[in-house]
Parts: structure tokens; C-alpha cells; sequence
């Protein structure tokens, strides 16, 4: 790591390897997070959330700003090393932090996830001592998750750091670490996850027999327009009603085979549909983000 900041680009956020600025950057970095950590620790509830709106808004007004404000182009000709005017030394330093604001990004992703595993044990750690109303799940999952976690571990250490010469990749010299993730993780846990999503299958046919009963005029249409689908991708039965239709019929009727009447559906009915969900999707996760990053989530303020 200290190699690859030492050949990366000097700017203010890096600095030669080994040497005191880098350490002392460093050590300042940490001491200011833990005395920012211990500082919100005696800030009241309510103060809190005025702190985690600030964090929040700060932290999308850099990315706001990473793809609104004006950047420089690296390797152009005439690129300017050194900025000329306000404009393009705000866009020197939001292109140079990007790197560090990600970097903060993944570390902070990884904290979550500590919290979250921290959470399953306490809750159901909880529920295990207590012996509470199906405990036993409880006990299941917390053993299957120290199993897959210590497994997959070992697996890691043995495949990606200690096998220097790519021997353990061949499927005939692995170790049984590697014999036991594969159990566990392609034996059991994806084949699960096959069946749970297999189970859910026949939920959407539920649904879609609900949904396909002839009832209303859009339901009779709803219907019509599954069932060309459906039948335009089963073979036999596209190939039989197309070569009757194409053998005797002419060159106009042609236009109306189920391939034909299904690819016009997609491409003028369905696709249409599908873009405009998308784009309400896109405002409403637009919506929704402003939302959250200026903290008007009345939810989150409550929580």
C-alpha cells in the first residue's frame, strides 16, 4: 500500500512513503476521528441529528460538485499543472479528493457491515439466552454464520495470499478447506437460495393468474397480449402457427404471425412501458436522494 501511494500522483491527500509527513498525516487523521467519535458520544440526542445532517449534506455536496463543477482534463495539450483562477483550483481539489472521499466511502461500508454482523449476534444472542419463541433458528443461524465466516477465512488466506504459485486453483490439489467452502457455500447455501427463489415462482403464478382473469376490457386485453408472448416463445407452436400462416396466406398476412405480433408488442408496447417506469423510478430515487442528503426524511430525523 505504501508502495503504490509513493508511485501515485503528489498531492495533498498522499505523501512519500515512510516519510514523517505521511506519518504525521496519519496520526492526525486518526486522532481528529477520535476525538470526533468521542465528542458526539456527549452531544445530546437532539444535537446529534443536526451533526449527521451536516455530515450528510457535506458529503453529497462533494459529489455534487464532483459532477457539476467544472474539472480540469489530465494529459490534455495545454493542461494547466497549476490552477489559473478560483474555478479551476476548487476543480483541482474535487478531482484529486474523489480518490480519498471513495476510499472514506468503502471504509465507512465496512463499519456497516461490522454493525450489522455486531446486531445479528446481539439480537440474536438475546433470544438464544432467553430461549425465546423458536430460539433454535436463532442458534442455527448464528453457528452457520460463524462456520461460512471462519471457512471462507481460511479459504482466502489459503487461495489468495499463500498460494504463490496458483497450484490450489487446479480442483485436484485442494485442501479441505477449500473441499468444505465448496460444500457449504455451492452445496448448500446457493442451492438454497435456488429453491427460495424456485418457491417464489409459484407466488408470481399465483399472482399472474389473479391478475389475467377475464374481468374488464384491459384484463381481456392483458390476457390476449400474455398469451401471444408466451406462445411466441415455445417452438413448436411458433413454428406451426407462423408456417401455416406464411404457407397460405399472403404477403400482408404474413405481417401477422405470432413473431411478428409479439416483437411489435415489444418493441412499441412493452419497451415504451418498461422506459417509463424507469424514468418515474429515476425521479423518484432522485427525489428521494435530495430528501436524504438535505435530511428531510422525517423518518430518519425520528429513528
Amino acid at each position: 500500500m505504501l508502495n503504490l501511494l509513493a508511485q501515485a500522483e503528489r498531492t495533498f491527500w498522499n505523501a512519500p512513503s515512510g516519510s514523517g509527513e505521511l506519518k504525521l498525516k496519519v496520526a492526525l487523521c486518526f486522532l481528529i476521528g477520535f476525538a470526533l467519535m468521542v465528542g458526539v458520544l456527549f452531544v445530546p440526542a437532539r444535537g446529534r441529528k443536526f451533526i449527521v445532517a451536516a455530515v450528510t449534506f457535506v458529503a453529497g455536496l462533494f459529489y455534487m460538485m464532483f459532477w457539476l463543477w467544472p474539472q480540469p482534463f489530465k494529459g490534455m495539450k495545454g493542461d494547466q499543472t497549476v490552477p489559473r483562477d478560483f474555478v479551476e483550483s476548487v476543480g483541482f481539489y474535487v478531482k484529486d479528493a474523489q480518490g480519498v472521499v471513495a476510499d472514506f466511502t468503502n471504509i465507512l461500508t465496512a463499519f456497516l457491515l461490522g454493525l450489522g454482523a455486531y446486531s445479528i449476534i446481539r439480537i440474536h444472542g438475546q433470544r438464544i439466552v432467553k430461549q425465546s419463541k423458536d430460539w433454535s433458528y436463532s442458534l442455527v443461524l448464528l453457528v452457520s454464520m460463524v462456520i461460512m465466516s471462519v471457512v471462507g477465512y481460511v479459504n482466502f488466506v489459503q487461495t489468495k495470499i499463500g498460494d504463490t504459485t496458483g497450484k490450489l486453483q487446479e480442483k485436484a490439489n485442494w485442501t479441505n478447506v477449500q473441499k468444505l467452502n465448496d460444500v457449504l457455500f455451492d452445496g448448500v447455501l446457493q442451492q438454497m437460495e435456488s429453491a427460495m427463489f424456485s418457491i417464489i415462482a409459484f407466488y408470481i403464478l399465483s399472482a399472474a393468474y389473479r391478475a389475467f382473469r377475464i374481468r374488464s376490457v384491459e384484463a381481456t386485453i392483458l390476457l390476449g397480449s400474455a398469451f401471444i408472448m408466451m406462445f411466441s416463445l415455445l417452438g413448436l407452436v411458433q413454428s406451426s402457427v407462423d408456417g401455416l400462416i406464411a404457407g397460405n396466406g399472403t404477403g400482408f398476412i404474413t405481417n401477422f404471425t405470432l413473431k411478428e405480433i409479439a416483437f411489435w408488442i415489444q418493441q412499441n408496447i412493452q419497451t415504451p412501458a418498461l422506459r417509463g417506469i424507469d424514468f418515474g423510478v429515476g425521479i423518484s430515487l432522485l427525489a428521494m436522494g435530495l430528501r436524504l442528503w438535505l435530511s428531510l426524511d422525517k423518518g430518519g430525523q425520528n429513528a
